[in-house]
């Protein structure tokens, strides 16, 4: 019998990947979560959400962290720590609402 891996899920600042593809950064996410033992479900994708309280797509990584009982986000360096929301606030609403915790993974 195969043991089923832990989810995790991915999230993306698009307007911080400069010239990179996006569905490339998927793909390192995905291969990330593969060597770190989990299955990578959906790699949310927040446009750019300058300005905004709390980011848009991130207030729905958070619901669909809590409604699957994911408790890993992947991301890349600076997506969320350089969020102009407060780092900290992101992480500790993540942690609250959901139980995840955040995981940067370098490329």
């Amino acid at each position: 019998m195969t043991a089923l891996m832990p989810l995790a899920y991915g999230y993306v600042r698009d307007d911080l990947l400069s010239n990179r593809d996006p569905r490339g950064c998927d793909k390192l996410l995905r291969a990330a979560a593969k060597s770190l033992g989990y299955a990578l479900g959906t790699v949310f994708h927040e446009r750019g959400a300058e300005g905004t309280t709390l980011p848009p797509v991130f207030v729905d990584l958070v619901q669909e962290c809590r409604r699957a009982r994911a408790c890993t986000v992947l991301t890349l360096p600076g997506h969320l720590s350089g969020a102009s929301v407060c780092h900290r606030v992101l992480l500790a609403i993540l942690e609250a609402r959901a139980e995840a915790a955040i995981q940067e993974v370098r490329p």
